[in-house]
């Protein structure tokens, strides 16, 4: 690590995480514990939740699998890390005046990963989570008397109305005044607020893109003074190395979808086929961050507006939703399919929406109704019809990315992977086009078998299930035979009358 500046450069520093228990938080606390074994306190915010405390929390976080490496080699390191109890909801951070001071007097670094990353937020709560609490970060920022890097986590998505994004901001209309907008959820009920909704998104696809757009138009209007850096990542997915390549642990952004497939519950898709799939792996979102931070306190006096960063793999580095189903099919049926599933898998693409309609009655609902009936027959619980509607729910949130692709410069990008020593291209390493998609997917379907789902791994496990997936492959081909057979049984008939 002495040789790597990026570690250098956090050795002594003490940082202020908001978002440090979702996904990509906890990741940038193990890296920093991994890496940078010299950082000076890492300040957590965090809030007291489903009944446990922010320390119980935190105890909870260190105990999971992707802390197994620091817990195991430098358990020591885990004391560096301090739950600073607060809400981006509260006012002022709902920090009390110990711990604001604690931060404003110590921090030198401020990541600002806290926001609500669900598609159908309701405007009022994501304006508040995203912009509002943005807000008071800024605020914040600007008492802390050692802040020398500030890094917003917005993404890639935030213009998603344009096809072709630069690192640049772009402006929003008047009627997007993000401190006016705020002032509206003082005395706007939400019933108004949702019926404005649709004027407000435009040709935006929800609540998350829209205001992350407007916490950007926020920041560059009103926090320039600040020493800021602006991270874009596109869809993160599993890590492709660190902690291990294929590690997951949530549903959210392509995971739940890959799951749904691999179990043979979905089978139809709205999108095309032939566009671009652009997901990014964790830590290559992690490293890349880290740089942000670093090349910050380096950049902030030779530019004059805050510099932005795409984290993204579409244009570098393609590979479309048609070569990530074939890989994913071939993945699920034959080498490591999942240990319960539905039905064998299989999956397709429709952008016409009659078409679209028809397969999901042929292949969700039907098969449905069928598999409910079956089980209140045998006095079991019926499921189907329920877990589908849950998958065409999540579906539609999905819907808006497999029909399109985006162009995204990386000018910055690359500039910054340029700044980095060799030691650091390989310790803090983000470059796409050193990923192989054929070996990264895969890992990530195992990921999800063994890190969401925790299904049993053992060799026994997985030949049963793929001789699962022979029967149900069987099966499917005597069901096809019969279908054929009494088509064929009432078709022939008509034929020959019409012959003669």
């Amino acid at each position: 690590m002495d040789d790597s500046q990026v570690s250098q450069f956090y050795a002594g520093k003490n940082i202020f995480l908001t978002g440090g228990t979702g996904f990509l938080g906890k990741c940038i606390i193990e890296k920093i514990l991994r890496s940078c074994p010299d950082v000076g306190t890492i300040y957590m915010m965090c809030r007291a939740k489903r009944g446990k405390s922010p320390e119980e929390r935190m105890t909870d976080l260190f105990g999971q699998l992707l802390f197994d490496f620091v817990r195991t080699n430098h358990p020591e390191r885990l004391a560096k890390v301090v739950p600073v109890i607060g809400d981006v909801l509260d006012l002022k951070l709902g920090l009390s005046a110990e711990h604001e001071a604690l931060v404003t007097e110590n921090a030198n670094v401020i990541i600002h990963s806290a926001a609500t990353i669900r598609f159908d937020e309701h405007i009022k709560d994501a304006l508040r989570l995203n912009v509002g609490g943005t807000m008071k970060m800024v605020a914040l920022a600007r008492k802390t008397k050692n802040l020398i890097s500030f890094v917003h986590v917005s993404t890639a998505y935030a213009n998603c109305n344009l096809l072709n994004i630069e690192e640049v901001y772009y402006p929003m209309g008047k009627e997007y005044d993000p401190i006016k907008l705020m002032d509206l959820l003082d005395w706007m009920d939400e019933d108004c607020l949702l019926a404005m909704t649709e004027t407000l998104l435009r040709d935006r696809p929800n609540t998350y893109c829209l205001t992350k757009a407007i916490t950007e138009a926020y920041l560059f209007q009103h926090a320039m003074d600040l020493p800021l850096g602006i991270f874009r990542p596109s869809i993160i997915g599993a890590a492709w190395n660190e902690p291990a390549p294929g590690w997951i642990d949530n549903l959210n952004g392509p995971s739940g979808l890959f799951i749904a497939i691999g179990k043979g519950v979905m089978r139809i898709l709205e999108g095309d086929v032939n566009k671009v799939a652009d997901i990014i792996p964790i830590d290559y979102c992690v490293n890349m961050l880290l740089c942000i931070g670093w090349y910050t306190t380096i950049v902030k006096t030779k530019v004059d507006v805050p510099l932005i960063y795409h984290c993204t793999s579409g244009t570098k580095k393609p590979y479309t939703w048609l070569q990530l189903g074939t890989l994913m099919l071939d993945f699920f049926q034959n080498k490591m399919p999942y240990n319960e599933v539905f039905r064998r898998p299989n999956v397709n693409f429709a952008t016409n929406k009659t078409e679209l309609a028809f397969w999901k009655i042929v292949s969700h609902w039907i098969p449905a109704y069928l598999a409910d009936g079956v089980a209140k027959v045998m006095g079991k619980r019926a499921r189907m019809l329920r877990a589908y509607e849950k998958v065409h729910k999540a579906s539609l949130t999905f819907t808006f990315f497999t029909k399109r692709e985006w162009t995204w410069t990386g000018g910055n990008c690359d500039m910054l992977m340029d700044k980095l020593s060799e030691v650091d291209r390989k310790l803090y390493d983000f470059d796409v086009n050193n990923i192989i998609w054929e070996e990264y997917y895969p890992n990530y379907f195992k990921g999800t078998k063994q890190y969401i789902l925790k299904e049993d791994m053992s060799q026994s496990k997985l030949n049963e299930a793929i001789q699962n997936q022979a029967k149900y492959r069987n099966m499917t081909f005597v069901v096809l035979f019969i279908f054929m057979a009494f088509v064929g049984y009432f078709l022939y008939p008509a034929l020959l009358a019409l012959t003669n």
